[in-house]
């Protein structure tokens, strides 16, 4: 999918008729005092004497504990549980809906993507969602009362499943989409939902065994040009080693070639190392300052151009050598192999402890490069310490990688 996405392709809108989306007055039907009213039409509904406990006594938090102990989490949402798109609901209680919708925080990759904490209060939950109270309980309430009492009752758990693009794009061609919020939040849902690459900026956590910090790491909208940009499954898996073994492994001055989002050369700031230096391009390297802040890590960035190091070398001296030299995922075209082994005999330490840490993902379509890559390896003195095929997966499936550690072979 190399192709940049657009969610509002999806629909042709329609103009705007004058039965767009509204509240009519037939009927006020009035929680708590602290809530906002809505109103609905014509309702004939008989509200039983033990749900109408929402007089003005009732607090928030008393609202939230009913809430957290009503919700039947083995209800699972369909499409067809939602309101119908007419205009009788209210574009409030829609946009609550669609900010539900939200995904959840991502950790890791693969099927272990989406994570979600059973253990959150449902105040916890309408934060992530960027819901008031008042939203939340003005719209189940809605809900409710004009029949919708699954989804009612299952409100803050609701979650994407394939068949609600049909709904969402329903929304995007309705009067509904009139509205910018729901114009907004409709094709958000939209691209956060077709893929990697047409998902907008988000932020992954990641988890690694062993390791008691978890590493957030920002990451934008991908594109062809900013691969960098993106964590890739290459750097968890070198990064899970390094825990495992970084008493073995990690010897100060370390260096991370080809940094990207950050994540190993932050796992081993983390891990108690002070002298690491991660490196990348110029476009890429704001987003790895982001990253190293949002982790509150003392490790420093810089630029580093393979095929130039020369505003690296004139910063930090053209003498600078480093113990460890850290690479996750490196080999995007025919030229890589060339410019990352030179950059391994640049900066590797003329000395016998010195290392290399290499993490490839086999990929089929890269067999030429991986095999210019062990040839120029060889052809510059260096040598297999310990190797490994690893399982893996990233964003787009299972993937094996191929793990190397190198020393020189002539020291």
């Amino acid at each position: 999918m190399n192709q940049s996405f657009d969610p509002l392709s999806f629909f042709t809108p329609q103009d705007v008729k004058n039965d767009a989306p509204y509240m009519t007055t037939s009927t006020t039907i009035s929680t708590t005092t602290t809530e906002p009213t809505i109103k609905v039409e014509s309702l004939n509904i008989i509200i039983a004497e033990s749900s109408t406990k929402t007089n003005s006594n009732v607090t928030d938090n008393e609202k939230i504990d009913d809430e957290e102990e009503e919700v039947d989490e083995d209800l699972i949402i369909h499409v067809l549980d939602l309101p119908y798109l007419t205009k009788n609901l209210p574009v409030e209680v829609l946009i609550t809906i669609l900010k539900l919708l939200k995904p959840e925080e991502e950790t890791n990759f693969g099927s272990n993507g989406v994570h979600t904490d059973d253990s959150r209060t449902l105040e916890e939950i309408l934060e992530f969602k960027e819901i008031s109270k008042d939203e939340y309980f003005s719209s189940k309430d809605w809900l409710n009362l004009n029949g919708y009492s699954k989804l009612a009752k299952n409100l803050c758990h609701i979650h994407f499943s394939s068949n609600f693009f049909q709904y969402l794009n329903k929304i995007l061609s309705s009067s509904f989409a009139s509205n910018d919020t729901v114009l907004m939040l409709a094709s958000l849902r939209i691209s956060e939902n077709c893929g990697r690459t047409a998902r907008p900026n988000f932020q992954r956590k990641i988890l690694l065994k062993d390791f008691d910090k978890s590493i957030n790491l920002f990451e934008p909208a991908l594109t062809s040009d900013n691969l960098g940009l993106k964590t890739w499954g290459s750097s968890l898996i070198l990064s899970e080693l390094i825990v495992e073994e970084h008493n073995d492994l990690i010897l100060e001055p370390v260096l991370e070639l080809g940094s990207g989002t950050g994540l190993c050369g932050i796992t081993i700031n983390l891990l108690g190392y002070n002298d690491v230096i991660l490196t990348d391009l110029p476009e890429i390297l704001p987003n790895l300052s982001k990253n190293i802040e949002l982790n509150e890590c003392s490790a420093q960035c810089e630029v580093l151009d393979w095929t130039n190091p020369s505003s690296f070398l004139n910063k930090r001296g053209d003498d600078i050598k480093f113990n460890t030299i850290v690479i996750a995922d490196p080999i995007y075209s025919s030229d890589h192999p060339t410019w990352v082994v030179n950059m391994m005999s640049k900066f590797l330490a003329q000395n016998k402890d010195a290392r290399i840490l290499l993490q490839i993902p086999i990929r089929k379509t890269f067999e030429k490069e991986r095999s210019k890559l062990w040839s120029l390896l060889q052809e510059h003195r260096f040598s297999i310490l310990n190797e490994r095929i690893i399982d893996g997966y990233d964003d787009f499936g299972a993937q094996k990688f191929i793990y190397k550690e190198l020393r020189w072979s002539n020291l």
